[in-house]
């Protein structure tokens, strides 16, 4: 056999695979591997209360940052962000109960109190007494109540575009739902796209087949996640409440093209909290620490150097493209 025709053989048999899921999940789990090693990222679980809890953990000598994504994410949200943390940090990404690598399990209530006791929970099986805390969209929605619940044991809060308080300007998902139509649970991969457009102002490059395996991912758990969302929203509370009882230092960052929390929602965090320093992503959506991860982490560490005593007015910071 020539080496002409091998070649053609080989590369006939690849072209073929790549229609397979399992050859792409494959693909996928080692480029996700590759990420995490990159960013010195290790899975790990702990039994939290009832629940085994998936993190992902990077050691350091220093203080403790733990990381709470959103609806419908999961802990890897956090890996390229977590990249451009001094490595004195140690650093924690947790699944959410219902999510990422956790079970899930039909006959549980997930209703928002119930994350905050499974983050309550999880903080003390890793036996964390004080520590930072930053949360995205739902993650910062849990990160307010357990914060309000715990001040004693949060040295800083991070907000990142998160959900829980009431925007002044309705954004094009709220628009999304009065219409009968929730973006953030995709039933197809067309959907899933347009989710994609929702949370992202420049979808940050991912190499194939991330895209495409997380399209069908989503499908799959569309109808679970749609009890994770009924669930959520049959206690939902309004977090303006809690605001004022935030003493620790907290930032507050948002893009402001975000189409799925509008930015307005800003000025309710600002109302009510005691000490907040705010930075507006400019051209950036609803997930800035994956759409732009080196600025989010950048700014976020020169909050931490400075302890995030002063609050300061609200200011824009440029967008970056993702690595």
């Amino acid at each position: 056999m020539s080496r002409r025709l091998f070649t053609v053989l080989v590369l006939c048999a690849l072209l073929a695979l790549c229609g397979c899921g399992s050859f792409k999940k494959s693909l996928f789990e080692s480029g996700m591997s590759m990420e995490r090693w990159r960013s010195s990222l290790t899975e790990k679980t702990v039994q939290a209360g009832d629940l085994t809890v998936s993190y992902l953990e990077r050691p350091g000598t220093g203080e403790t940052i733990v990381m709470l994504h959103g609806f419908g994410a999961d802990k890897t949200n956090w890996i390229r962000f977590a990249r451009y943390l001094p490595k004195e940090y140690r650093l924690i990404a947790v699944d959410l109960p219902g999510h990422g690598s956790n079970a899930r399990d039909w006959k549980r209530t997930y209703d928002i109190d119930s994350y905050v006791k499974g983050l309550a929970d999880t903080a003390d099986a890793l036996r964390l007494d004080r520590f930072h805390l930053a949360g995205n969209s739902m993650g910062g929605y849990v990160s307010v109540l357990y914060s309000s619940e715990h001040p004693d044991r949060i040295l800083t809060l991070c907000l990142i575009d998160s959900a829980g308080a009431i925007s002044p300007r309705p954004g094009e998902f709220r628009r999304a739902l009065e219409r009968g139509d929730n973006p953030l649970v995709p039933k197809t991969r067309s959907q899933f796209y347009k989710l994609m457009d929702y949370a992202f102002c420049k979808k940050p490059f991912l190499p194939w087949p991330t895209y495409s395996v997380l399209a069908d991912r989503s499908v799959e758990l569309s109808s679970f996640n749609e009890k994770l969302w009924n669930d959520i929203n049959t206690n939902r509370k309004d977090i303006a409440s809690y605001l004022g009882g935030l003493r620790m230092p907290v930032l507050l960052l948002w893009g402001d093209k975000d189409r799925i929390i509008d930015v307005s929602t800003v000025s309710v965090f600002e109302q009510h909290i005691p000490h907040v320093q705010t930075v507006i992503f400019k051209d950036c959506g609803h997930v800035p620490m994956i759409e732009i991860p080196k600025v989010t982490a950048d700014t976020y560490v020169g909050f931490l150097d400075g302890a995030g005593k002063t609050a300061v007015p609200a200011k824009e910071a440029p967008g970056e493209a993702a690595p």
